[in-house]
């Protein structure tokens, strides 16, 4: 009780709220005693006194004897000193505020937004995209990451169509994942932090905070970047919702280009997010469902001018990654070791199913939408 005594006195709304009111009372009773008339009846000198001490002054009463308007002028100054105490206090919680906002350290209070956890090069790309393909939607993205201040300014000037929020700390740890409000994320994307020199293994802390997030909050989906194609079972295990590997693509364009010339620069046009010519997801209309994916196709293309090039849906998968525990038990190294020279992944496929160019036949099922190109 003593403390919280004493934390109350210390504060410093307290202290000025206590000095206006000793003044409106110090004022009225004085006033009371220096002057005659109306200004001096029922509750009217506290009223004058807080309208000096404010500078509003009304007008509608006034001290008019000698003392009493010397001691007006008092009230006048000690009004105008703690008034401004009070606003600069004020001001103050708002700058520090924003300093602690621009370095990091508040608790970002949006909904429904990514969550993008480190940094490298492909991140500016990523977010880059999302400013592009969002439209004029609103978005907000919330930086976990340990970047310099003033880049993380930059990155705010540079999209100013995304409102950029961000979090300083490692996001591995519950307190930071929880300062950029997970419970409330739509989708959480881990990237290898391949800029910190310190860390020897970015896919041991891209696993670790796949575990976190999912321990948190397991209907957050999950997109997680790694760098070696032998931890794409390890993120699985971890619940990762989608898994990309940081050269997949890359390797094939570039082999591409020695075997296949005129394919890199198609799948280049289709994956630009520029390109009017980029794949599109669409809903199916439906009075499609049931019907043939040649008369999809027939629909797209006498209607949009589209092309469908094929189907998807979303389900929980559970795959023979997710059934081995989490342990490193031989029996489970002799399945792996097993299934792997037999050639059959472990749980490696996406959350997202996919069906390309199926049979004419192929009957549109309820939950699948279409993948086009316009």
């Amino acid at each position: 009780m003593r403390l919280w005594i004493k934390q109350v006195i210390r504060n410093s709304f307290f202290q000025i709220g206590a000095g206006i009111f000793i003044v409106m009372m110090v004022g009225g009773w004085a006033l009371q005693y220096l002057e005659t008339g109306a200004i001096t009846q029922n509750e009217t000198p506290y009223w004058w006194t807080i309208v000096t001490m404010t500078t509003v002054g009304y007008g509608d009463f006034a001290p008019e004897t000698v003392q009493g308007r010397i001691f007006a002028v008092i009230i006048m100054f000690a009004g105008i000193a703690l008034i401004s105490m009070l606003t600069a206090t004020i001001s103050s919680i708002f700058v520090a505020q924003r300093i602690r906002e621009g370095k990091g350290l508040e608790k970002i209070n949006v909904q429904n937004h990514i969550i993008i956890c480190g940094w490298n090069s492909a991140a500016n790309q990523i977010i880059e995209s999302l400013e592009y393909l969002m439209g004029s939607n609103p978005l907000d993205v919330v930086l976990i990451n340990q970047l310099p201040e003033d880049q993380i300014s930059r990155l705010k000037s540079k999209y100013r169509k995304i409102h950029i929020h961000y979090v300083s700390g490692d996001y591995t740890q519950e307190q930071i994942l929880q300062k950029a409000n997970l419970r409330h994320a739509e989708t959480v994307v881990i990237l290898p932090n391949l800029l910190d020199p310190t860390i020897t293994s970015p896919d041991e802390k891209t696993i670790l905070a796949t575990l976190t997030v999912k321990s948190l909050e397991p209907n957050v989906r999950v997109v997680a970047y790694i760098t070696e194609p032998e931890n794409m079972t390890h993120l699985k295990r971890a619940n990762a919702d989608e898994v990309v590997l940081s050269d997949d693509l890359s390797s094939f364009i570039v082999a591409s280009h020695i075997v296949d010339p005129g394919i890199p620069q198609i799948v280049s046009k289709l994956l630009d997010n520029r390109s009017p010519s980029r794949f599109k997801r669409v809903e199916i209309p439906k009075e499609y469902i049931g019907k043939s994916f040649n008369d999809l196709f027939t629909h797209f293309r006498s209607i949009n001018k589209w092309i469908l090039v094929g189907l998807y849906s979303e389900d929980e998968n559970l795959g023979i990654g997710e059934i081995l525990t989490s342990d490193s038990s031989a029996l489970d190294a002799f399945i792996e070791r097993k299934l792997k020279e037999g050639g059959i992944p472990l749980n490696q496929e996406s959350r997202v199913n996919t069906v390309i160019n199926p049979d004419d036949s192929y009957e549109i099922k309820e939950g699948e939408g279409a993948i086009v190109i316009p």
